[in-house]
């Protein structure tokens, strides 16, 4: 049976880059080569073709890549990539999900470096299990405190009001990507964007109100998040990392431990409290910088 997952920590791209994506192929659990050629292809979140049936490399048995291009990653996007080849005498296809972002909230030269290097082994440790950390880590800390902390992609459908104003879902919206309103293309240059208040405001017309061909009128894609490392976020990523990352001889359950010589050592709790995790300087950080709405 076949199975797939993204390849080589490109769940993450970074903008202005190669852009590089792999994917892995596995038959009956095992890396499998396709019996032929891999082709891969890429549309975004709008449902644009950016890569169209295009010959993936073989990096090693069951690993394929493809290198996107700089100009494929000019904005934040997250892009959706099809790997279709043959295995088990069938064609078949792979499915992928990347997100190109605008910066990482901590480099894999940092991870391996940071507190007392217990990263620096890429044996140990290596540049995949970093990377993906890295992913789930932005994820969690926007989960956590409502805000994202790296410059990131939406693309919603809203409803207007009639008037020129219209709110996202999204707290610090940086750039408007590009609009429709009723179906027509608003220029990105008519907008404007109240960083503080979070509305964009429209220049040259109004969002529209609902009608039964466009019961969503606006859609609307849009950066957001924080454009640059704030607040030590940096830092606090790479605690979550090595937590998360090195083995402990100590359950996640547990409360306090007995040492070698007999003392006892109190757990902080993850969960529950207000404590996300186990770290009391994460803690109170995410506590600190929480920009979530009540009861959200």
């Amino acid at each position: 049976m076949i199975g797939y997952q993204v390849a080589n920590g490109t769940g993450q791209v970074i903008k202005d880059s190669k852009g590089r994506i792999a994917v892995k192929a596995y038959v009956d659990g095992s890396l499998t080569d396709a019996a032929a050629a891999v082709t891969v292809t890429v549309t975004d979140e709008g449902g644009t073709v950016i890569v169209n049936a295009q010959t993936a490399t073989k990096e090693s048995t069951g690993i394929y890549f493809y290198d996107l291009g700089i100009a494929n990653t000019a904005d934040v996007n997250k892009l959706y990539a099809v790997w279709t080849g043959t295995w088990e005498s069938v064609t078949q296809k792979l499915r992928s999900n990347h997100e190109i972002i605008g910066f990482p909230i901590f480099t894999e030269a940092q991870a391996r470096s940071f507190d007392v290097a217990q990263l620096n082994s890429a044996s140990d440790y290596a540049d995949e299990a970093i990377l993906d950390e890295r992913q789930k880590i932005t994820e969690l800390l926007e989960q956590w405190t409502g805000v994202s902390w790296v410059s990131r992609y939406n693309r919603v459908k809203l409803e207007g009001e009639g008037d020129r104003i219209i709110s996202p879902p999204s707290f610090h919206i940086t750039k408007v990507l590009s609009c429709t309103v009723l179906g027509e293309t608003v220029a990105t240059s008519n907008f404007e964007i109240d960083n503080n208040a979070g509305f964009i405001h429209r220049t040259d017309g109004f969002f529209e109100k609902p009608t039964s061909e466009f019961p969503l009128p606006v859609v609307i894609e849009y950066e957001y998040g924080w454009d640059y490392i704030r607040n030590g976020v940096d830092r606090i990523g790479l605690k979550l990392l090595v937590d998360r990352i090195v083995a402990s001889n100590i359950p996640d359950r547990a409360t306090s431990f007995n040492d070698e010589l007999g003392n006892i050592a109190l757990v902080t709790q993850g969960g529950g409290f207000k404590n996300p995790t186990r770290i009391p300087e994460v803690n109170q950080w995410i506590d600190e910088n929480s920009e979530k709405v009540f009861g959200v």
